[in-house]
């Protein structure tokens, strides 16, 4: 069989890597052989081949230059020679996030759903950025607001969170008691336009005093923060591939994985003192608050800035009217910050006692508490007044003795002309001198 008759009979890919082998085995074949010199005569007489050696050389040549043209066609067909692939028009791309958006507008502005925004447990208006620790006092404020100005104020970045304590419908009196319904009505009734494929436009809840419950699951928490937190288990849609935790932002699941690889966990050093903090905004309240004396606790509502967040929550309340008011559910005691009411809570109801005097068994909620109760076994009196020499076993107890060396007697008796520096004085005498009025009880 020729070399035509090989390349004519091939029909299939697989044949051309033989014939490949083909050509190559030839090329080694027709390479020309070396001269030969004939010793027995002249040295420039050279012994030639046969002319018909020459002539099939030739040939062979040729026909190997028509297989790889062939061969060539051949690869080139193949590439051309592709399955035609349908083209199938994709469906118009349904933006989620926007339809939710619109539906959430269009809800707030015909219902008496309450919109705002939270900074840790407080709550403040979505309008005026005014804040309130009571709901009940939220909800009121927010109706001297229009709602259609929402869309001016909202962010579409962040999560909205409504109070649907109450979400009847503006546009009529008609009373509706979930937000299903409330679509429905809006736009059967009303005809407004409400997509249906789009579902959680906002984040529910029910504000209370007080412990709060899940409007998916009704699982209870006492502070609102815990709760916020907790939603994100329902709806938050970046999911941690280690544990399964819940986020409704990539930066916070990012920054939780980390606790799964402590390698990854970055560590911010003060370059005064070497001081370790686990962000750059802890960093710089320490060096601004410690090594620069420079406030760094602004207000959000003037330009003033503060050196603490205790000073600039005294500022809100005087200067800027804010009333926070935290009363303890199990007694009557009302405290005017929620780290107050907490160790409120820690200390006389949860009786979460864990610091014991190894002499009597009596339990303290402080560890400086314990120590001043040592004094009482060991008898020491480490507290002395540099006026007039005294020594107390406790603090406490030496800045009360202090008010007796001040000149000023503040506490006067409405009965009679005595005065004292000191309040238990004062106690003491309207006890034992006017015991029959009552005018010394509101100093009980």
């Amino acid at each position: 069989m020729t070399v035509d008759d090989v390349v004519d009979s091939i029909s299939n890919d697989d044949c051309l890597d033989d014939l490949n082998d083909v050509a190559d085995d030839a090329d080694l074949q027709i390479k020309e052989e070396p001269t030969i010199t004939d010793n027995t005569k002249s040295s420039k007489m050279i012994k030639r081949r046969p002319i018909e050696d020459i002539r099939a050389k030739k040939e062979l040549m040729l026909r190997m230059k028509r297989t790889k043209e062939k061969l060539n066609k051949l690869k080139e067909r193949d590439k051309t020679d592709r399955p035609i692939v349908t083209l199938v028009k994709k469906k118009t791309h349904v933006d989620k996030e926007y339809n939710a958006i619109n539906n959430a507008i269009t809800m707030i502005e015909c219902s008496y759903v309450c919109p705002f925004f939270t900074i840790y447990s407080d709550y403040y208006c979505i309008y005026c950025k005014e804040m309130f620790t009571d709901a009940d006092a939220l909800r009121a404020h927010t109706l001297t607001h229009d709602p259609v100005t929402y869309k001016d104020v909202m962010d579409a970045k962040k999560n909205v969170l409504v109070d649907i304590d109450r979400i009847d419908c503006r546009l009529c009196q008609a009373n509706i008691d979930n937000i299903d319904s409330l679509k429905c009505h809006l736009t059967k009734i009303h005809g407004k336009i409400i997509n249906e494929e789009t579902s959680n436009e906002f984040l529910k809840f029910k504000l209370r005093t007080g412990k709060m419950s899940c409007t998916e699951c009704g699982r209870s928490f006492n502070f609102f923060q815990a709760l916020r937190k907790h939603m994100a288990e329902h709806f938050g849609t970046y999911i941690c591939d280690v544990c399964g935790a819940h986020y409704f932002e990539e930066r916070l699941l990012t920054f939780h994985k980390k606790i799964h690889n402590p390698k990854d966990v970055k560590s911010f050093s003060c370059s005064e003192c070497g001081k370790i903090f686990k962000s750059k905004k802890s960093r710089y309240l320490h060096i601004a608050k410690i090594h620069r004396n420079e406030p760094a606790y602004s207000c959000n509502k003037c330009d003033e800035v503060f050196f603490s967040y205790h000073l600039r929550y005294k500022h809100k309340i005087e200067e800027h009217g804010e009333h926070r008011v935290f009363p303890c559910e199990n007694c009557d005691k009302v405290y005017n910050s929620r780290k107050s009411l907490r160790e409120h809570n820690r200390k006389s109801h949860l009786l979460l006692l864990k610091h014991e005097c190894s002499q009597c068994e009596r339990k303290f909620y402080l560890p400086s508490q314990l120590k001043d109760h040592m004094t009482s076994h060991t008898g020491e009196r480490n507290f002395r007044c540099e006026y007039c020499g005294k020594s107390y076993p406790r603090l406490k107890s030496l800045k009360v003795h202090m008010d007796s060396h001040n000149t000023e007697k503040r506490y006067k008796c409405g009965l009679c002309a005595a005065s004292y520096t000191q309040l238990n004085n004062f106690k003491n005498h309207m006890k034992s001198k006017h015991q029959s009025m009552e005018n010394g009880s509101q100093f009980s």
